[in-house]
């Protein structure tokens, strides 16, 4: 097979960055400078501008474009190159590759395929019209980020993998999800990685949850949402605290040691009850963990970016219940705090916390001693 022509290729570099060659709706034909298009190509001099001036002459006898001259009078001096749209498939076929409206309609293709994948009720219709319009933003080479330009096995797997969340059931951590979704027990874990960080630190989410969020209408923002969580859904925390269900009281405060409470049973007690004065989140566990052997009679719950459980905890906390929040002294530490506040609705006053302080993690101020730590005085 005879090697393409360096300059036709140039040529179809520029039709690719023409309107015409990334929507294919465009009528008007694509005009290059002849020394431009020579100069894309690498041959302005010598023998091969030789030979890629007689390629662009046979293209012109084989109908793949004009070649037009400065002067009317004058055709022997070519001065700029005509192509029309309607040459494309010619002139991709002559370069061996594949043409922009084939890709376009390949691309376009995985959408159309995944449409056609069963998603529960709940989903059906807005999987199957995100799917339609996916497709056309696909035909039109408008955005279809985050998916890849062209038909890549990383979209197809993306695609693959929508329909299965939309259809996962139950809580599950998100590596034994990954595995039986996916059949690599990182594969989610990789794609989410941003997703939680996103939510509190302004950073952006990764592909999953925007993806997710478009597909539902804001109904889905992340994982989280469907059930598959990077931890157990859980309340981390030390002191008098006791839980009633039904007529039994489950009493946390008899406990020596750190005790862990899960969201569900959090939420399902019929009520909560501390005889601590204030309630102390504290952001490290390390420092948390110190506290707690003080046996200080306050409640100390660890969090930083507060999950699930720990909110659940924490809202459901008697209203006279002081709050105050341990953490470290830098602008992550105080952004936690603000988080804090807005998640719970609570006053969280700050502890020990003093901007600009070096070094600022709260393990610096050292060992506590006292069993009235945090409150002194």
């Amino acid at each position: 097979m005879k090697p393409p022509s360096p300059v036709l290729e140039a040529l179809a570099s520029r039709y690719e960055r023409s309107q015409a060659g990334r929507t294919g709706s465009a009528t008007r034909d694509v005009l290059v400078s002849l020394e431009e298009l020579l100069a894309d190509a690498g041959c302005r001099e010598g023998a091969a501008r030789a030979v890629a001036e007689m390629e662009l002459q046979d293209a012109e006898t084989a109908g793949l474009l004009r070649r037009e001259p400065v002067h009317p009078r004058d055709p022997s001096h070519i001065g700029r190159i005509r192509f029309s749209p309607g040459s494309e498939a010619a002139l991709y076929a002559a370069i061996h590759r594949d043409s922009p409206s084939e890709r376009r309609r390949r691309l376009a293709d995985q959408f159309a395929g995944a449409g056609s994948v069963a998603v529960p009720d709940p989903w059906k219709e807005p999987w199957r019209c995100w799917c339609d319009r996916m497709r056309s933003a696909a035909l039109a080479g408008d955005t279809v980020a985050p998916f890849d330009r062209e038909a890549t096995e990383a979209n197809r797997s993306l695609l693959e993998l929508l329909p299965k969340l939309l259809a996962w059931e139950g809580e599950s951590l998100v590596r034994f999800a990954s595995c039986v979704l996916c059949g690599d027990s990182k594969r989610l874990e990789t794609l989410a990685a941003m997703e939680r960080a996103g939510e509190f630190a302004g950073q952006l989410r990764g592909k999953l949850g925007k993806l997710l969020e478009d597909i539902t209408a804001g109904q889905l923002r992340a994982l989280d949402d469907l059930g598959i969580v990077p931890n157990p859904r859980f309340a981390l925390a030390h002191g008098p605290l006791r839980l009633r269900f039904g007529g039994d009281w489950l009493d946390c405060g008899l406990l020596q040691g750190a005790f862990r409470l899960a969201e569900r049973d959090l939420c399902r007690a019929d009520e909560l009850r501390t005889a601590a004065r204030r309630c102390v989140t504290v952001e490290n566990e390390t420092s948390f963990h110190e506290l707690a052997k003080l046996g200080s009679g306050e409640l100390l719950v660890q969090t930083s970016y507060p999950g699930s459980g720990t909110l659940a905890l924490l809202r459901r906390l008697p209203a006279e219940v002081e709050f105050h929040h341990f953490g470290d002294s830098d602008a992550a530490g105080f952004d936690i705090l603000r988080v804090l506040r807005a998640k719970t609705g609570r006053d969280i006053r700050p502890l020990h916390m003093t901007p600009g302080r070096v070094p600022a993690e709260q393990e610096s101020l050292g060992r506590p001693t006292s069993s009235r730590w945090p409150f002194w005085a």
